[in-house]
């Protein structure tokens, strides 16, 4: 997402309806960000916290949100108007691989449970400021452990939520920890946006960096959306989700940014109190009296009002079957729910828009929609002759659109979000595609099973960015994968891996250091070299069960699947069951040749079938 060491960052970038994750392939001297997190988002996904369970009573856990740019991240309330996250969730990639500071005005911190629906949300508080390690946001501040950032609200937070302590000291190895986040859930999914917390235990703990993960059954781990979120041992903070190495599984890497290095950050963070001469409490969004409440004497949004000093966003509109209210400004483009509950977003501009009363919409970009009342931007657009919803984008500015659609340009600054196959503009980088002449770069990669190509790009390591990475020059669909992990090329590896030949595979590994490899490798030979392999027995070596084999599948001998490559040397692909195997040519494979139930095999046709299925799924989950 050593060359450039590949990791990912885990920030998530918003879809429609939920917040969409995506993985960050960012080189760890150069720059990495997002999944744990970013995209041209709020810092780059982390994915929501896998095997975890509820955490909506955490509401010193909260999420913060680009609602212009797209994107999402996780934070702590530190302060009664400070909250902890990482740097990669205050910039922005601009898509060449450079990040950019986000703008103030586009960030939230949102209080609540699920940034989904705006029934789990309870605020979204604006920014006055935020502040980070020194410099521009590049891959390297996350090997660095410089991933930080603090953010101030205007506003306080709500006195009801207690401010977490950072801890002072560094952890130790095999402490209890635990995680939580609005990451992804589920590896295999994008579905996010849920606060979720999970037991964990710390590995390893430097001056720069933390790293935690899974030891036992029950506990969890981080992904997309997760970036910026606590690592906790007792009630105390002592890292900050930074990145991951190698997806969002079991045998993926967790890092977290050590907090011990930053206290000084920190610490003016927490002691922050805004400058504050106590005069009467007037509607203007400033706490004029000093008390930590902002307008408390004002009319809420959705009250009747004759004038916009009686109301708390200085507002006060007349709205279709309500009167003259008080209303609350928005941003149409956002695809995070951002009004009050029982209040949504209405467009009055081209990206100018207000809090009135109603239900958020619930139909997508892109489906069909009889009123705007209807879909989440509050826009039901006639596009090629049909009803579909359409949310405002900026044509000129930052992708703020759902995959499979792009930001259809109608002139005058305005744009809405349009299906790809009803858009007249040549596709943007990512945007869904299966022609070369349909994209402005030229070039479509090929699909992948049921999956569209997209329009790719020329590029160098880190540039690619969430869910892509640069091979041969060009990006391609998938994240840097972590050694042991299978790769087309070394420019898929991460952590300083190498695309190197195991019994006829292409997996990703690392020289052996001084001999040694991490546990759960050994140092073997491959197609370059002594490398540090998988442990377990290779290829053609007898075997009684699959976990004695390298590859995971034992046929008598240990095997692996030959239908989508050939066999080493040595070896022939012959037919084992519903699947084929390779086994040396002197070796039955005890059921490679045989049928069902046949006798004087070590495994019967259906043993190894059954066998062979059980190691197929772990294979793929690799």
């Amino acid at each position: 997402m050593k060359g450039p060491h590949p990791i990912f960052a885990y920030a998530a970038s918003l879809g429609v309806l939920a917040v969409t994750h995506f993985l960050r392939s960012l080189s760890l001297f150069s720059l990495l960000l997002v999944v744990g997190c970013v995209e041209p988002t709020v810092g780059g996904t982390s994915e929501p916290i896998i095997n975890g369970r509820s955490a909506a009573g955490r509401r010193d856990v909260v999420a913060v949100a680009n609602v212009v740019g797209g994107g999402l991240c996780s934070g702590t309330v530190i302060g009664p108007y400070a909250v902890l996250t990482a740097k990669h969730c205050v910039y922005a990639d601009r898509g060449d691989g450079v990040w950019e500071a986000i703008s103030p005005a586009n960030l939230r911190v949102i209080i609540g449970s699920d940034v989904n629906t705006s029934s789990g949300i309870e605020d979204a508080l604006t920014i006055l400021e935020w502040e980070s390690t020194p410099g521009r946001y590049t891959d390297r501040d996350l090997e660095d452990g410089e991933d930080i950032a603090v953010i101030l609200t205007n506003v306080p937070i709500p006195s009801d939520i207690t401010p977490r302590v950072v801890r002072r000291t560094s952890p130790s190895s095999g402490n209890a920890a635990l995680v939580v986040g609005f990451g992804r859930s589920n590896p295999s999914t994008d579905e996010s946006g849920v606060k979720l917390q999970a037991d964990t235990t710390i590995l390893g703990a430097g001056s720069n960096l933390v790293e935690a993960g899974a030891t036992s059954s029950g506990e969890g781990w981080t992904c997309q959306g997760d970036s910026g979120g606590p690592l906790f041992v007792g009630n105390q903070v002592v890292g900050v989700t930074s990145f991951g190495v190698g997806g969002c599984g079991s045998r993926s890497r967790h890092f977290f940014t050590a907090v011990v290095r930053h206290l000084e950050m920190i610490d003016d963070a927490v002691a922050y109190r805004p400058p504050c001469d106590a005069t009467e409490e007037v509607c203007d969004g400033i706490d004029n009296d000093c008390d930590l409440e902002v307008d408390e004497v004002c009319s809420e949004i959705g009250a009747t009002c004759t004038d916009a000093s009686e109301c708390a966003d200085e507002r006060c509109e007349m709205v279709d079957g309500e009167g003259t209210i008080c209303v609350r400004t928005c941003d149409p483009r956002s695809a995070l729910p951002t009004c009050p509950f029982g209040f949504h977003c209405e467009t009055t501009g081209c990206f100018d828009g207000r809090c009135v009363p109603g239900s958020e919409g619930w139909i997508a970009d892109g489906s069909p929609c009889a009123a705007d009342s209807e879909c989440v931007g509050n826009r039901c657009s006639t596009i090629a002759g049909m009803q579909l919803c359409a949310r405002p984008c900026d044509p000129a500015g930052m992708n703020t659109c759902d995959e499979n659609t792009v930001c259809e340009d109608l002139g005058g600054g305005c744009g809405e979000c349009t299906p790809v196959e009803y858009s007249t503009s040549p596709r943007p980088y990512g945007s869904v595609c299966d022609a070369d002449e349909q994209c402005a770069s030229g070039d479509c990669t090929e699909g992948e099973g049921a999956s569209m190509g997209f329009c790719t790009r020329s590029c160098a390591a880190g540039e690619c960015g969430t869910g892509r990475h640069c091979r041969d020059g060009r990006c391609v669909a998938g994240d840097l994968v972590a050694p042991g992990q299978d790769c087309v090329s070394t420019d898929d590896c991460a952590l300083g891996g190498e695309c190197v030949t195991v019994d006829g595979d292409r997996l990703c590994a690392v020289a052996c250091t001084d001999g040694t490899c991490d546990a759960g490798f050994v140092c073997g030979d491959t197609d370059l070299g002594p490398r540090c392999i998988a442990e377990g027995l290779g290829l053609g070596e007898e075997c009684m069960e699959n976990g004695e084999c390298r590859s995971g599948i034992c046929g008598g001998t240990c095997t692996r699947l030959c239908d989508d490559s050939p066999c080493p040397e040595g070896f022939e692909c012959r037919v084992a069951g519903m699947f084929n195997a390779c086994f040396a040519p002197e070796d039955d494979g005890g059921c490679a040749t045989a049928s069902v139930g046949s006798e004087g095999a070590p495994f019967g046709g259906a043993a190894f079938f059954a066998l062979l299925g059980v190691a197929w799924a772990r294979r793929r989950r690799r």
